[in-house]
């Protein structure tokens, strides 16, 4: 990740107060080792789960609606910001005027960050807390310190500026919320003026179920389907390593080298049918793919999970009886078995 331009602003509102003051930041802030420190660890909670993506309502911006995006027509060219500190002052000053609609809602700070990754530009616009903290002296006294609160984001937006620009069709916003509550993201998703936001958890737990469904509709035996599964979380994990969206047009492709085209194309079939509508490229949450290569449910009394692949090896499944055998036991659950047995 390179950093071209780095600026934090300040919004001072009490809850309970409708008036919000903005502190601006004349100037940007240095990209030293303590911007690329913070700038790591925002990337690192960013890309924890409970990721919405989306894209604007009005991609060049229009007088209704967010003006998040006519700011970014008229201030980014050519993959540059002409002035980065008048555009994060138009953007925090636009902020205030969505949070003073909400009286209980609290000021923070607003951490603007444009950087490149693999010639991909994007905008992380953040909102940070400050916390009190203890200090320990040269002359080793304590004292109480405030600092930028990095346990938890509260509310996070990333723009893939490149594709936002290009007129792409895909979703090309990605925010979080963190535990904010419901009047704090509405009012963000207000400023962010995205249409038609979609929970990434949701969207990949869809694609769980479509992958499933169309081995049950094609009829494919239970090894094949199970190692194309396995096949399908692999590249799910590997874009979600990458933080990159998955085109299902992959899952097409993989589908194709390993059964046929007819089957690809009726794999996008059954995904774009009403049962599933899924959009064309989706961001994976990898905690939402478990379910493609393990079986697994629960009780008050009983928790079982395994492995989908051992299926009909080590663990047979007798659907008239509706019971399992199990055979070569983990020697842990083996050894208070026989213990309780004695």
């Amino acid at each position: 990740m390179s950093i071209s331009n780095l600026i934090v602003h300040e919004i001072q509102k009490h809850e309970g107060e409708r008036k919000a003051i903005l502190i601006a930041r004349p100037n940007e802030n240095p990209v030293d080792s303590q911007a690329e420190a913070l700038s790591a660890q925002v990337t690192n909670l960013f890309n924890r789960s409970g990721m919405n993506t989306g894209r604007f309502a009005n991609p060049q911006g229009s007088d209704e609606g967010s003006q998040l995006p006519g700011l970014l027509y008229k201030h980014f060219k050519d993959n540059d910001f002409a002035d980065f500190a008048a555009f994060t002052k138009d953007c925090a000053a636009e902020y205030l005027k969505h949070l003073e609609s909400v009286e209980e809602a609290e000021g923070g700070l607003l951490w603007f960050n444009h950087y490149e990754l693999h010639d991909t530009h994007f905008l992380y616009i953040v909102m940070l807390k400050r916390k009190k903290g203890i200090g320990l002296g040269a002359d080793l006294s304590l004292s109480q310190i405030e600092q930028i609160e990095m346990e938890k984001l509260h509310m996070a937006l990333r723009i893939n500026l490149t594709a936002w620009q290009s007129g792409d069709e895909g979703r090309y916003i990605a925010f979080r919320f963190g535990r904010a509550p419901k009047f704090e993201s509405e009012y963000f998703t207000h400023f962010i003026g995205c249409d038609e936001p979609k929970a990434a958890a949701k969207e990949t737990r869809k694609l769980v179920d479509l992958t499933s469904a169309f081995c049950q509709a094609e009829g494919i035996p239970s090894k094949q389907a199970n190692e194309f599964k396995k096949v399908v979380s692999e590249h799910c994990q590997s874009k979600a390593e990458e933080r990159e969206p998955l085109e299902i047009k992959d899952i097409a492709s993989q589908v194709e080298s390993r059964f046929s085209v007819e089957q690809a194309n009726k794999f996008l079939e059954i995904a774009d049918s009403d049962s599933f509508k899924m959009e064309k490229e989706i961001f994976v949450e990898k905690a939402a793919l478990k379910k493609l290569t393990r079986l697994s449910g629960s009780s008050r009394a009983l928790t079982l999970s395994f492995d989908s692949e051992l299926l009909g090896e080590s663990i047979k499944f007798d659907a008239d009886s509706g019971t399992l055998v199990i055979k070569d036991l983990p020697k842990s659950l083996l050894k208070q078995l026989q213990a309780v047995s004695d």
